[in-house]
């Protein structure tokens, strides 16, 4: 796009030489690059080579934006802005945000702009339909009269603390609310983390769970492009977030109490109850002792109670000052403690990390548990998908025996499945119900090929890991732990009453092949994966290549048949021969010359590969 003075084109930062000219214009103009989505840059000549002026999109919020300083006379802001309007507009988003500093307030407001919030050093800015007055009306609905208290909380996911932390802040005010942190960029979808809220909540009369925005706690609240140091960014962000909360959150639910659990641990968040601290309350509660000290005191006798009250804690004071109106009471609730420890996400997610179900389940409450059996299903695609090199099939390195799909695509497979895993293990906590499994499992399937345009990526890991999170979730809910016996049993029963498929590649290769297929393994408990696969896989706890030498484990003994449908028998004896051949004399690159051998002959081990996908989340969620 030329206007005779000027080139605006979209650049891909992708590209390292891309990115270095980016972040090298950035810094001249004293910003950093941030993490974006699509980036406009605005030229002399049509290489781009000179960045005049540039800007980019983080979803629906422009940053990055900055005009050179030879060129500020030239009105490139508007051409800018108003370029990354549109391409947000074909995005289809209907509300477009802007973070800037305060003296481009004025540019922005010229397009249509709206002032959100507003710190020392920053202004959040938003242009478009719906946005912030949509979300005030839907809170002033939810409005109850009394002392109302609201709570925001991302719940990554919703453990036992955040179940205390809700009990406690409840029982100090008429109503509570919760606001529940909207943005995806969290191990769990906001879809799940909500739910975990509500059925954590559950028996709590006085508490409101309430939808998320871009208006508390999101990417939109926290930038950190357009300052340099990251302390005083932080600082602004938290400045500006707060100030959405207290006109824009606050008000229209009537909330005059904010309430935080905490935080001995994540360095982010006790810098925001810090300044919660500074700019919120008409009063505060220590952590430590729960009884109330006045801000105006400014300092406490007590050693002990300064952590949250004691002299400013850092250059905040046109922070302070400049939303010191809020009048709204500020009170940390004390993180509840286990065997001594702290409560902590965080601790849980590293469980998770592990495998370990177990562990992990010691954090939550028993309405949490699907949650996490859905997540080490999604853990356990993405291993085996993550396993690089593997012969035949695709990985980080290339397409393998593949000709229609690729890492991207495979990827985006898996996120595609992972609210029907949840959904399997939500519906099965309680009840199995196998119609209902089969039910979910084809729409689980429906959504993978629209998601890749109609190549079956995980049919077959679908059926099987779908099956064992049913049996996983309902045991670990209704008993508390997964057992060999109790979940081989289910397993079993479960696919004793689906009917066999009909049409598929599989089926024909058993039938030609008169060998076992999934619905068969399945039925019989998955005989050989607990006789000989989990054990192997877990002699290899230290192994670096365990999930390599697994998978070609798996393949000496399985009779795959997608080996079989591709290259019959002949296939499948020469990939049996070269995994048990590769095992005894390992290494990354005899694994890639495989690679390059099954490749030439058209050989995928997909059924193997499904299994050690099965194999890795049954090692996670079985206690024994």
């Amino acid at each position: 796009m030329c206007d005779n003075r000027h080139y605006i084109s979209e650049v891909p930062l992708s590209l390292n030489s891309v990115r270095r000219r980016v972040e090298a214009f950035l810094s001249a103009n004293g910003l950093r690059l941030a993490p974006l989505d699509r980036y406009v840059v605005i030229s002399r000549d049509e290489d781009g080579d000179e960045i005049l002026a540039g800007g980019g999109l983080d979803g629906n919020v422009i940053k990055c934006i900055a005009v050179s300083e030879t060129a500020r006379s030239e009105g490139l802001m508007n051409i800018l802005v108003s370029r990354l309007i549109a391409l947000a507009r074909e995005d289809g988003r209907e509300s477009v945000k802007a973070f800037t500093k305060p003296e481009n307030a004025g540019i922005f407001k010229s397009l249509g702009f709206s002032l959100l919030a507003s710190a020392p050093k920053a202004v959040l800015m938003e242009n478009g339909r719906g946005g912030l007055p949509e979300y005030g009306r839907y809170l002033a609905s939810l409005a109850r009269p009394g002392r109302n208290g609201a709570i925001v909380m991302n719940a990554n996911p919703f453990t036992k603390g955040h179940r205390y932390l809700i009990e406690q802040a409840a029982s100090q005010v008429d109503n509570l609310y919760v606001i529940v942190v909207k943005e995806d960029r969290s191990r769990f979808p906001y879809a799940e983390r909500k739910a975990m809220i509500e059925a954590g909540c559950a028996g709590l009369d006085n508490v409101v769970v309430c939808e998320g925005s871009d208006y508390a706690i999101s990417a939109a609240t926290f930038p950190t492009y357009f300052l340099k140091k990251l302390d005083d960014a932080t600082d602004t962000q938290i400045a500006l977030d707060l100030d959405l909360f207290v006109n824009h959150i606050a008000k229209p639910l009537g909330v005059t109490v904010r309430f935080a659990g905490s935080e001995p641990e994540d360095a982010l968040t006790h810098r925001y109850n810090e300044l919660m601290a500074e700019i919120l309350p008409k009063t505060l509660v220590t952590a430590k002792s729960g009884h109330f000290d006045r801000l105006s005191d400014r300092k406490v006798s007590d050693p002990e109670h300064t952590s949250m009250v004691a002299e400013p804690i850092s250059p905040v004071a046109e922070l302070v000052e400049a939303h010191r109106p809020a009048g709204i009471d500020f009170i940390v609730i004390p993180r509840l403690e286990q065997n001594g420890n702290p409560i902590s996400a965080t601790s849980l997610r590293q469980a998770l990390d592990k495998g370990n179900l177990k562990e992990a389940m010691e954090y939550i409450p028993e309405t949490s548990v699907p949650y996490l059996v859905a997540d080490l299903a999604e853990r356990a695609l993405r291993m085996e998908l993550d396993t690089t090199p593997k012969p035949g099939l695709v990985d980080k390195q290339d397409n393998g025996a593949h000709k229609d799909m690729d890492y991207a695509l495979m990827s985006k497979s898996i996120s595609a499945l992972r609210p029907y895993l949840t959904k399997l293990a939500v519906e099965s906590a309680k009840d199995i119900d196998p119609a209902k499994i089969k039910g979910i499992g084809i729409e689980a399937e429906k959504a993978m090929l629209k998601a890749t345009g109609g190549v079956n990526t995980h049919k077959g890991a679908l059926f099987c890991i779908g099956l064992s999170v049913a049996a996983a979730s309902n045991l670990a809910s209704r008993t508390g732990s997964v057992q060999t016996y109790s979940f081989k049993g289910l397993v079993s029963r479960i696919a004793s009453e689906i009917p066999l498929a009909q049409g598929t590649h599989g089926a024909e290769a058993k039938r030609s092949f008169k060998v076992s297929g999934a619905l068969e393994n399945a039925r019989g408990a998955y005989q050989e994966l607990f006789a000989d696969w989990l054990p192997y896989y877990r002699s290899l706890e230290c192994d670096l290549h365990r999930c390599h030498k697994t998978l070609l484990h798996i393949m000496t003994t399985l009779d795959d048949t997608n080996i079989l449908h591709r290259r019959g028998v002949k296939g499948l004896v020469h990939a049996k021969s070269e995994a048990t051949r590769l095992l005894e004399d390992f290494s990354e690159s005899k694994m890639s010359s495989l690679n390059k051998d099954f490749i030439r002959e058209n050989i995928s081990p997909g059924g193997s590969a499904d299994m050690l996908s099965l194999t890795i989340f049954v090692n996670s969620i079985i206690n024994c």
